[in-house]
This record gives C-alpha cells, structure tokens and sequence, in this order.
C-alpha cells in the first residue's frame, strides 16, 4: 500500500510538472507576432550577426603592428678572430594610401547590411506568422460551419425518417443525406489535421516546442478596403528593407572598389635600427679592435609595376555593375507585386460587397427557410 501511495505521489507531481510547462493559453495574432520577434530561434541567430559585423568594423580602423628585428653574427666556425656583429630595429608599416580608410568604409557598409537584412527577416517572419494564423483562424471558421452542417443534415435526417414513416419520402432522399452527413464529418476530420499542422507551423515560428498549446483567438473581419492610397508603389519604395538592403549592396560595392584601388599601394615601412660591430684587424704588433656603434634609419617604398590589383579592380567594378542590376530588377518586382495585390484587392473587394449584400443573404434565407420548415414538420409529427 506505500508503494503503491508513493508511485501515486510521483506520478501527481510528474502530471503536474508537465502541465507547468506545457500551459494550455490563448494567443490573437499580434501576440504571435511579438512572440515570435522576439523568440524565433533563426532570428535570435541572425541578430548575433550584428555583433560580429561590428568586431569586422573595429578590426578594419586599427592600425598595422610594427615589427622588431634583431640579428647576430660572429666568425667562431670561420677565422675565429673574435669578430661579431649585432643589430636592432623596429620597423612600422605605414598606409598612406587610404587603406585603412577604405577598409573602415566597407566595414560600416556591411553593419548597415546586416542591420537592413535582419529587418527583412523580421518583415518575412511576421508576414509568415500573420498568414498562417489567418489560415488558422479559417480553419476555425470551416470547422464551426461544418459542426453546423453536421447538425442541419442531422436534423435533416431525422425529418427524412420521419416522412418515410408516413410516405412522404424515399430511402434515396435518406441515402442522399446520410451521404453528405459522412462527407460533412471526414471534412471535419482533415480540418482538424490541418489545423494542427497550422499550430505546429506557427509554434515554430514562436520558437516554441511542437507541444506547446494555445487556442488562436480571432475572428476574421470580411471588409472591403476602400482608402488604398497608403498602398502604393512609392511606399513600398519607402519601407521594403529588403530593397534597402539592394541599395546598400551597392554601397558596399562602391567601398569594394575603392578598397581594392587603395590597395595597389602596399604600406611603406619606416624603420630604426641600431647596430654594434666588433672587427678585428692585423697587424705587426699585434691584432688590433674595433667597436663601432652605428644608429641609421631606413625606408622601404614598394614598386607597384606588376601587380597593381587589376583582377580585384575589374571584380569590384564588375560587382558593382551586378548589384545596381539587382536594385533595379527588385524595383520592377516590387512594383509588380504592389501592382498585383491592389489589383486583386480592388476585384475582390467588389466581389465581397456582391456576396455579402447578395448571395450570402440569399443563401441565410434559405437555411432559415430549410430550419423552419423541418421545425414545422417536427410538431406537426409531434416529435
């Protein structure tokens, strides 16, 4: 019995602890929204860029270490007089053809890029969470109406029983609807698959576990828009991150190109070095020393003949051709595709005002007509 107490006792607390932290809540789709800004697990990823393109920017402005040498000589293995040599300098590179300037440019081009990307990441994010959710919100919808034509086709039946009872009706009409009662709950059955297909997408996209629950809370608003002059192609121009980050794109290959001529002039280096020599000379009193000290400067200019970046040079440019091809082919994109959804809302928009003034009425009539016939039907059976 105090086994069996004690496994009770972990078990309660295991089902406790799992509905901690799988709550079952409710979500409208800005929530989703916010949720998913701020816990996508790709998003998290992408932002982490930010940084690094920063190290990149702080890397490019620092300038060039300088190098220190030394060398010793001595003729031990050769005269072995005693001779030696001893030097030491320090040598600086320094840019004097706007390298570092250059490199700083590019740098700042590529944070502004990371910066401009992650926007439209965040743009495409929220894009796919609305969508999926509305998708959500209409499975909702069909599944309600299909719980509503379980139930008209339910009482249908019924009614069919009983006029068959009293001649009024066949076994066809019977079939017929015991036909589109079964339809009607397979399409519930699907319905609800897709559903939670939807809520694993959109948990996803939260950057939450499959398992975790939530009821979508909504309810979709079926209205024409009738001011659309806020959609327009010259806004879009205006707030498309992703045809920003075109633009930038460009940036950088104009900063690559100016990289890449400032880089035909290596550094020159500019040096101190200090030196100690101990020679030894012959003569007929004897060998005779010589210590001398010696303090010099030098300077080393590189001789761009060869190599003076023409490949780099022709790349950038060629790059640089590339990317406004790219902003221009965006634009007409974006014109195409801002062109098209005004169109489609204008169409659609006279569509809903037809069905929602014509055909939807008409057809709420004649269910209600359909209800209050078999209601009638019912007492008159005295069912």
């Amino acid at each position: 019995m105090k086994a069996f107490l004690i496994i009770l006792f972990f078990t309660v607390i295991a089902g406790t602890t799992a509905q901690a932290q799988d709550p079952i809540q409710t979500l409208t789709i800005d929530q989703a929204v916010d949720i998913a800004l701020k816990e996508n697990r790709n998003l998290a990823a992408a932002r982490m860029q930010v940084e690094e393109a920063r190290g990149r920017l702080k890397q490019a402005g620092l300038y060039p270490n300088p190098d220190l040498e030394s060398s010793f000589g001595f003729d031990t293995i050769f005269a072995n007089d005693g001779e030696r040599n001893f030097t030491a300098g320090i040598n600086q590179p320094i840019p004097l053809s706007g390298r570092i300037g250059a490199q700083k440019e590019v740098a700042n081009v590529n944070v502004n890029l990371t910066l401009s990307d992650i926007a439209n990441s965040e743009r495409l994010l929220v894009q796919n969470v609305r969508r999926t959710f509305i998708e959500l919100l209409a499975i909702e919808e069909q599944l309600n109406l299909q719980e509503t034509l379980t139930n008209l086709n339910s009482e249908l039946r019924k009614g069919i029983e009983a006029g068959i009872k009293e001649g009024l009706a066949s076994q066809q009409d019977l079939n017929a609807v015991a036909i589109a009662l079964q339809q009607t709950r397979q399409e519930k059955v699907v319905l609800t698959a897709l559903g939670k297909s939807k809520i694993y997408q959109i948990n996803n996209l939260m950057g939450k576990p499959p398992g975790f629950k939530f009821t979508p809370l909504g309810k979709l608003d079926y209205e024409s828009l009738k001011d659309l002059n806020d959609y327009s192609v010259g806004t879009a121009f205006s707030q498309r991150p992703d045809l920003r980050f075109a633009g930038l794109d460009i940036e950088r290959a104009k900063a690559d190109l100016k990289l890449a001529k400032a880089l035909r002039y290596d550094d020159i280096t500019a040096g101190v070095f200090y030196e100690n020599d101990r020679l030894v000379f012959d003569s007929s009193g004897g060998q005779i020393t010589d210590n001398d000290q010696l303090i010099g400067f030098k300077l080393t200019i590189p001789i761009p003949i060869f190599d003076r970046k023409q490949g780099l040079i022709a790349e950038a440019r060629s790059r640089e051709n590339r990317a406004e091809e790219n902003f221009r082919a965006l634009k007409l994109t974006i014109s195409q595709e801002v062109s098209d959804a005004l169109n489609r809302v204008t169409t659609l928009s006279e569509l809903l005002g037809t069905y929602q003034t014509g055909i939807l009425r008409t057809a709420e009539d004649n269910v209600k007509l359909v209800e209050d016939g078999f209601k009638q039907i019912r007492v008159q059976e005295g069912f």
